[in-house]
Parts: C-alpha cells; sequence; structure tokens
C-alpha cells in the first residue's frame, strides 16, 4: 500500500511539474503570440483597405460628388459604432459575419489581377457598391470596437480623410474641366482654319467668344449643359515662349479661377 502512495505521489509529481513547465512556456510565448495576433490583425485590416481602394476608386471615377457623400455617411456610421455599448457592438458584427463569412466574401470584384474595375463591376450598380463598401467600413469599425488586437489600429474614416477627400473631389472637377476646355479649344481651332475668324463660335454643347485682353489672346468657353464658364489663355513672351492658361470664369468672363488639376495623361 505504501508503495502504491508513494508511486501515486511520485506521477502527480512529474504531472504537475509537466504542467508547471507548460505554464511557463505559455507564459514566456504569450506576448509573441500577442504580437503574432496583432500583426495577423492588422494584416487583415490592411487586407479590407484594398479591397476598398478598388470600390472607391471605381465610385469615384464614376460619380467624385456621390462618392464624397458615400464617405460621409461611411464615417458617420463608424463613429456611431464607437460610441454603442459593447453588447450592441457584438451583436452588429455577429449580424454582418453572417452575410460576410469569410474575408474572401468581400472581394466584390473577384476577377483577375489585370481585368479593369469598370469591366469587373459592369454589372454592378452603384447602390450595390456603395453598400458593399460601407459594409467594409463597418466591419472593420467593429472589429477595432470589439478586439484588443485592433486596439493600436487607426479608425477605417477620419475628419483629416474627409478634408482631403473634399479637395480631391474639387482637383478631379478641375481637370476633367480642363480637358473640356481643351477640346473646346481644339475643335473651335479646327473651325478657324477653314473659316475667317468670326465674335462667336457655337456648337450644341459650347460656345466660344474672343475675349479682349490688354496682353494676352484670351478666348471664353461656355459649356451649355453644366452652364460652367472657362477661360483659355495666351501669353507669347519676346524669346518666342508661349505660356497657356486654363481658368474657370464668369458669364462676363472676367474672373480668373486657377484649376487646380491632377497631373496626369489620361483623360477623366
Amino acid at each position: 500500500m505504501t508503495w502504491f502512495w508513494l508511486a501515486g505521489a511520485a506521477i502527480a509529481g512529474i504531472v504537475a511539474g509537466y504542467l508547471a513547465g507548460w505554464r511557463a512556456v505559455i507564459t514566456a510565448m504569450r506576448p509573441a503570440l500577442q504580437q503574432l495576433n496583432r500583426n495577423l490583425a492588422n494584416d487583415r485590416n490592411l487586407a479590407l483597405g484594398l479591397l476598398r481602394r478598388e470600390l472607391a476608386n471605381w465610385m469615384f471615377r464614376h460619380d467624385p460628388d456621390r462618392y464624397l457623400q458615400t464617405y460621409k455617411k461611411a464615417h458617420e456610421a463608424a463613429k456611431a459604432i464607437s460610441t454603442t455599448e459593447g453588447s450592441e457592438q457584438r451583436a452588429e458584427l455577429a449580424d454582418l459575419t453572417e452575410h460576410y463569412k469569410c474575408y474572401t466574401d468581400f472581394d466584390l470584384l473577384g476577377t483577375r489581377e489585370y481585368v479593369l474595375y469598370a469591366d469587373a463591376l459592369s454589372t454592378n450598380t452603384y447602390d450595390e457598391v456603395e453598400r458593399h463598401y460601407t459594409d467594409i467600413v463597418r466591419f472593420q469599425a467593429l472589429q477595432i470596437a470589439v478586439d484588443d488586437n485592433r486596439s493600436d489600429i487607426h479608425h477605417p474614416t477620419n475628419e483629416a480623410e474627409l478634408a482631403h477627400l473634399e479637395k480631391y473631389v474639387q482637383r478631379f472637377k478641375d481637370t476633367r474641366f480642363k480637358n473640356r476646355l481643351k477640346d473646346a479649344i481644339r475643335e473651335f481651332r479646327v473651325y478657324e482654319s477653314n473659316k475667317a475668324p468670326e465674335p462667336l463660335y457655337e456648337t450644341a454643347a459650347f460656345s466660344v467668344r474672343r475675349v479682349r485682353h490688354f496682353a494676352e489672346l484670351r478666348y471664353g468657353v461656355h459649356f451649355k449643359d453644366t452652364g460652367e464658364f472657362g477661360l483659355y489663355t495666351v501669353f507669347n513672351d519676346d524669346p518666342g515662349e508661349r505660356y497657356i492658361g486654363f481658368y474657370r470664369s464668369d458669364a462676363a468672363f472676367e474672373k480668373e479661377i486657377v484649376l487646380d488639376d491632377i497631373l496626369i495623361d489620361e483623360p477623366i
């Protein structure tokens, strides 16, 4: 009997030592595991950000003003999530993950890497793309709210990003406007080269007229569909250099609002 109890005590001691050793190993590994979880959380958040960027680029090119409103709505939704109770956050996250069971479900394009976004999303409406984009923002905000491993991740939307977006929307519109001015003047030049100069050139889409100026050659352009006015200016200095300017203007072609266009070659 004594031998039995001694053996039992020995086994218990071995097991206790084994468990203590494992607890020590786990304790030692805990910081590394926590860092690994944080890294995984950051990587997953980055992947979602890339999927959002695909959708945002399509929406922005399609309608920059509407995308600005989409971002504002998503921003308000994300801010609202950060102020709700934990139980509400977890319930909303559970509801969202019923629809998006895997991270791959957030990939709305689901196509080859070289296929154009416009082609991949050609069967989707703007409403569908907007809803998918907003769901990704909500999912990111909810994950940050309920997961301690994401506590150091920046929120998916913020005021600084919104301010930059508002300026970029205007730059995009300025770029489109500049391209329209170029096209209108190009058409006017072709017309002018074949006929005697006239004070007004007019089509169904726009009109071009000469604008008096003491030093420059100026043309005022009126786009009938949008009601916008622009100035195209040419200044020739003594060495023979030519300087061309593009501006937004008013109906009298007196204002000169410099276009803050995006420096890209492709038409937008």
